[in-house]
């Protein structure tokens, strides 16, 4: 209370285990200064993902430096303004999911992607503007995959992973040209992200029993398959015959191999990433939804 005093504080977020302390703060403030308490938000605790409360002394705390180290400061604020109640799973894990959205986001923002219903789309908007602390920028990056860009710089010869990524992704058709600042602090992002974990989470995607199907045919369709026009009908073919509606079947193997619903041209990226791999990643997932 004397702090809020001496400095004029009016508004303070307090988390939910000194809810008393803040109780007793406020009546200091009203009955002792004179005052005013400031105005409070609550939030709950954020815990990791065992469910145990992120503390010291259980030592499993990640500063905002170790996110950062990894991600931006946009999907740090995101974190931190997307929702304040409740309690709340948190991971270094979590991070490449963050800075995908952030680029979803903006593309709400900048009109790139459109929302119906209007309240949802100026929440969306409101949130974007949160991210850049009411300053965003005046036109949208360029957006890239997290996972893509850490599939790419682990492939990448090492001491060349910047110029590597950057020619990959313009053979994906990516206009990097006056974004070169701003994908090289991605890259660097994914190979900090590279040298410091062995592998990346992947996470699980649901799938109805006509989308395993037409999975299990995608991967005997590719089997031993280079060229990256060919792999790109092999989707659209296999979609066709399974029943499936290719842009839906697209967005679920972008799901399975990236991790967001959008990226390059999938044949060309299949061909990067070798069959043998997207066989292995579709495999691992038809497997993980079968064991859930």
């Amino acid at each position: 209370a004397a702090r809020w005093a001496a400095l004029g504080i009016n508004f303070e977020a307090y988390g939910k285990d000194i809810a008393d302390s803040v109780r007793v703060n406020d009546r200091v403030m009203r009955e002792i200064f004179g005052l005013p308490p400031p105005s409070h938000v609550r939030y709950e605790m954020f815990l990791d993902k065992s469910g145990r409360k992120i503390s010291k002394s259980a030592g499993n705390v990640f500063t905002p430096q170790v996110w950062l180290r990894y991600g931006s400061p946009q999907s740090l604020l995101l974190l931190m303004f997307k929702r304040i109640t409740g309690a709340r799973e948190i991971s270094v894990t979590d991070i490449p999911r963050y800075m995908d959205e952030v680029d979803e986001l903006e593309d709400v923002y900048f009109g790139r992607k459109a929302v119906s219903d209007k309240r949802e789309e100026a929440k969306l908007k409101g949130l974007y503007r949160y991210c850049w602390l009411l300053k965003p920028p005046r036109a949208p990056s360029i957006h890239v995959p997290y996972n893509l860009l850490v599939y790419l710089v682990k492939v990448a010869p090492r001491g060349s992973e910047t110029a590597f990524v950057v020619e990959k992704l313009k053979r994906y058709g990516y206009e990097v040209e006056g974004s070169l600042n701003e994908l090289e602090r991605r890259i660097n992002y994914a190979l900090n992200w590279v040298r410091d974990f062995a592998e990346i989470r992947e996470a699980r995607v649901e799938m109805g029993d006509k989308e395993r199907r037409a999975v299990r045919e995608l991967i005997k369709a590719i089997e031993g398959e280079r060229d990256g026009e060919k792999l790109q009908n092999a989707v659209f073919e296999t979609a066709r015959k399974a029943g499936v509606p290719p842009r839906g079947f697209f967005k679920l193997l972008y799901r399975i191999l990236l991790g967001a619903p959008q990226g390059p041209r999938l044949g060309p990226y299949m061909a990067a990433m070798g069959v043998e791999n997207v066989a292995e990643a579709l495999e691992r997932a038809l497997k993980a939804g079968r064991s859930g």
